[in-house]
């Protein structure tokens, strides 16, 4: 069996040292999450070890936003080369491309093809609703996001094992609210391949 992502956490939190570990728990402990997750209880952090806090991380925060939340952190103690090294490691996870939130200068595309400007949603945003609601064919959906390395491996097998396509569409969000605009347009374009009626009655609906 391939190294798993908690695998890699833990190896990179060993590799810290007992100064900069206790300095990481530190920062995650004061980090400001997005809307939706809380943060894990200093009680739990105080005396954790290296292994219970990739615990801690994956099982409050899930991948990829585990993944990005970690990184964040290192980046903020100094430990940009643990960072780096945890980006590198976490490319051969069970063979699939870790997932790296994208940057500001990434987010760029809407729907059409036309840059979106200020506060404007996303087009898989503003249609949330509808696209959890009537989204038919999931599973090549999910297919595409494994390939271009937005949804880990472990994130890939929780969606499919789920028995309704609202279930697992409203899944999938849960790691779709943390991607870019980059990102999210290359979900929209697995949409359009695999349900196209549907994103030409959305269009529509929009216009």
């Amino acid at each position: 069996m391939g190294k798993t992502v908690r695998d890699v956490l833990v190896r990179t939190l060993e590799n810290l040292g007992k100064k900069s570990f206790k300095r990481f728990k530190n920062k995650l402990n004061d980090w400001e999450f997005k809307e939706g997750y809380s943060q894990i209880p200093y009680g739990k952090l105080e005396e954790a070890d290296e292994e219970d806090v990739a615990k801690f991380i994956i099982n409050y925060y899930k991948e990829p936003y585990g993944i990005e939340v970690t990184l964040g952190v290192l980046e903020a103690i100094d430990e940009r080369q643990a960072a780096e090294n945890l980006r590198t490691a976490l490319k051969t996870v069970s063979g699939c491309v870790s997932h790296e939130p994208a940057k500001r200068e990434d987010q760029g595309a809407a729907a059409g093809g036309e840059q979106q400007t200020g506060d404007e949603k996303h087009f898989v945003d503003k249609h949330r609703t509808d696209l959890i609601q009537r989204v038919t064919l999931v599973a090549p959906i999910l297919d595409d996001l494994l390939q271009d390395g937005l949804l880990p491996c472990e994130a890939y097998d929780t969606v499919r094992s789920i028995n309704t396509n609202q279930e697992k569409m409203r899944a999938l969000y849960d790691h779709v609210k943390s991607w870019g605009n980059k990102d999210k347009d290359k979900f929209l374009q697995s949409l359009i391949r695999h349900n196209p009626p549907l994103i030409r009655d959305l269009e529509e609906a929009k216009a």
